[in-house]
């Protein structure tokens, strides 16, 4: 039997409106390590019936593990090495064009500006928040707006070539004394940057061109990394601490440890603790004789405020702070007295926050501004959306900017096993998805980068490394990056 042609387009429009009704359609904000394990895991569970589409408001992927890795430490970043054969596999699916692949890449998207939020949640099943956190915590006291005090995520994005961060230009050549406050492998990260040799240690790395050449003329000698708490509740792993004190040429100077005898006497320290004891212990004053770079880790002081360099007013002469006392049972407290620490240059080091998107007041969209995260249970998000989008979250935004990529690829399976469980339940209703943000932003004339972009980007800065023995050199300027697809 032949069906008149009407009959068979009928046939097909209804078997297509079934189809579609059967596809989730999924919306992450952000393209950090939470965003593409979360990715990974959901189509792994359900590599038919998903639709994945991830906005990056940067023209390029991967977020704290591009610009947030030490650039020393590459097997951190090897991550990135699945992240890319992950698409890649999904491009390759069924040699279908890219357009219906189960996942697709929108580089510079930025949602509230090129996309409402509002928008994904109208033509989305489920949104996911993976955005990370771009705000430092802020020490609260007067003179931290001086020039001569730098928050880490400003340098760390500065050495790493984060676009955003390349106007710091610290002055290094010009400063021997630094302190670093707060005590995480972030501040572990900035003695090693500071102090070990550029020449020997950094050079073949992905460090920026220019941060390699401020370090070759810095005249930094001195770091010292302070906490307010004590040495048992150091924040660094004792692997970041021992990788930086074996350096042959730099000397660790110890730390105060004789306010913490009669807590340490008395107490049974745990394995890391003991570990932590063991190696401060062994390396302090190790290359004394022979090290011209020293550091120290100071505890038990909060500071309170900056004295400027009357000579360089750029600069400053020291930093002053409240000291603390700890009792034999670990109870710290605030002293009356005051310390004072010389330095030229500070960077703080106390942590990241992470902030709402501009329409999650109008939306609704619960957020812990204390916190600086969304609150959450194992990343689903209390928010009734009237489109019955449900919201979900991963990584820093949800866990208040705490863990590194290992916290990651644990709470984004986590997140994909609550969204499949969820999928099971949730009757899907037909919504447009990828198709209609397509329109939207070609409407809007927004020139999103594309998976193929960012891969002719990165065979540019191979290239550009070539010149100077490097993996490969970073193209630190957005306008630069788009250059290279111009050309």
């Amino acid at each position: 039997m032949v069906l008149p042609l009407n009959k068979i387009t009928n046939s097909f429009a209804r078997q297509t409106r079934f189809l579609s009704t059967n596809v989730h359609k999924i919306a992450i904000i952000g393209s950090g390590p939470s965003a593409f394990y979360t990715s990974i895991n959901l189509l792994k569970q359900n590599p038919k019936n998903l639709q994945i589409d991830m906005f990056e408001q940067n023209p390029v992927p991967f977020g704290l593990s591009r610009y947030g890795v030490a650039p020393d430490h590459p097997e951190v970043k090897n991550c990135q090495d699945r992240f890319e054969e992950f698409v890649q596999e999904q491009m390759s699916l069924n040699n279908e064009p890219s357009d219906n692949k189960n996942f697709k890449f929108f580089g510079k998207v930025k949602i509230g500006k090129d996309i409402h939020l509002a928008e994904l949640y109208k033509n989305y099943h489920s949104v996911v928040y993976a955005y990370g956190s771009s705000a430092e915590n802020q020490l609260g006291i007067p003179g931290e707006d001086h020039s001569g005090v730098i928050n880490s995520k400003k340098f760390v994005g500065w050495y790493n070539g984060d676009p955003s961060c390349q106007n710091l230009n610290p002055p290094l050549d010009k400063v021997k004394n630094v302190t670093i406050i707060g005590n995480g492998n972030v501040a572990i990260d900035i003695v090693r940057i500071l102090l070990a040799d550029p020449e020997t240690h950094w050079a073949n790395t992905d460090i920026t061109e220019t941060a390699l050449n401020t370090l070759k003329k810095s005249t930094v000698e001195n770091v010292v990394v302070s906490a307010r708490r004590g040495f048992l509740e150091s924040k660094f792993t004792n692997k970041e601490f021992k990788e930086v004190l074996e350096f042959k040429d730099i000397n660790f100077d110890g730390w105060n440890e004789e306010l913490f005898e009669k807590l340490l006497n008395g107490k049974k320290l745990g394995r890391v603790e003991k570990r932590r004891l063991q190696l401060a212990k062994k390396y302090t004053n190790n290359n004394k004789d022979t090290a011209k770079k020293h550091w120290r880790l100071d505890y038990l002081k909060t500071p309170v405020g900056f004295k400027v360099d009357s000579n360089d007013p750029t600069l400053l002469k020291e930093t002053i702070f409240q000291k603390r006392t700890i009792d034999e049972e670990g109870n710290i407290s605030d002293t009356k007295d005051l310390a004072s620490t010389e330095n030229e240059l500070v960077i703080t080091s106390i942590g990241y926050k992470g902030e709402p998107l501009p329409e999650f007041k109008k939306l609704g969209v619960p957020f812990d501004s204390k916190r600086g995260m969304i609150p959450n249970i194992d990343g689903k998000i209390d928010f009734k959306d009237p489109h019955g989008t449900l919201s979900y979250c991963t990584g820093w935004i949800a866990n208040g900017s705490r863990g590194n990529i290992n916290t990651c690829v644990m709470s984004s399976s986590i997140l994909a096993d609550v969204i499949n469980s969820d999928m099971q339940e949730l009757k899907i209703t037909d919504k447009p998805g990828r198709e209609e943000i397509e329109k939207l932003l070609e409407n809007r004339n927004v020139r999103v980068t594309t998976w193929s972009d960012w891969l002719r980007i990165q065979a540019k800065e191979v290239l550009l490394g070539q010149n100077s023995a490097k993996p490969f050199e970073k193209i630190t300027d957005f306008d630069k990056m788009l250059n290279v697809l111009r050309d």
